[in-house]
């Protein structure tokens, strides 16, 4: 395991917070969107926080990195916005305020941007799915280690760049 700590949760809770905050903000997200800000969200946290947010499995598929637990919670939306929470609770977020925080940190920097703008952010040339994908072949996993070193790479390059 990378991380330091055991991961929090499931992909799914994680989905179901980031949904929570597009819906504070009057937003709200497809599928494709969702599954790349929760792939992104976990790189950021693979490099910042030194942490998994959840155990669930990353493959590479056709479209980009692809966590297949959340794809079969969401793909029945289809590509319209996914209108409410995935798990049907009232009880508050199981995630720490560190891990709530850090969602809306990512989700300030990335929730905008389009489920395309958010596909070729992960497509880039050298990113882990570029790295691990091979077109025809399934189920290939991108491993937790090549996501941290891809997302503490650019992290890096961001602090190379704030201090000069």
């Amino acid at each position: 395991m990378v991380a330091t700590q055991a991961p929090i949760t499931t992909a799914t809770t994680v989905a179901d917070e980031i949904l929570k905050i597009a819906k504070r903000q009057g937003k709200s997200l497809t599928p494709m969107q969702l599954m790349k800000l929760v792939y992104i969200a976990h790189g950021w946290s693979l490099a910042i926080l030194d942490r998994d947010l959840f155990s669930d499995r990353i493959e590479a598929w056709k479209y980009g990195p692809v966590i297949p637990t959340l794809y079969q919670a969401t793909k029945r939306f289809g590509r319209d916005p996914i209108p409410h929470d995935l798990i049907e609770d009232d009880e508050p977020s199981p995630l720490d305020p560190e891990v709530q925080a850090f969602l809306e940190d990512v989700f300030s920097k990335y929730g905008d941007l389009s489920g395309i703008s958010l596909s070729n952010l992960t497509h880039r040339p050298g990113s882990p799915w570029d790295q691990r994908f091979c077109d025809g072949v399934m189920n290939i996993e991108i491993p937790d280690d090549l996501i941290k070193e891809h997302y503490l790479g650019k992290l890096n390059e961001l602090q190379g760049s704030s201090a000069s």
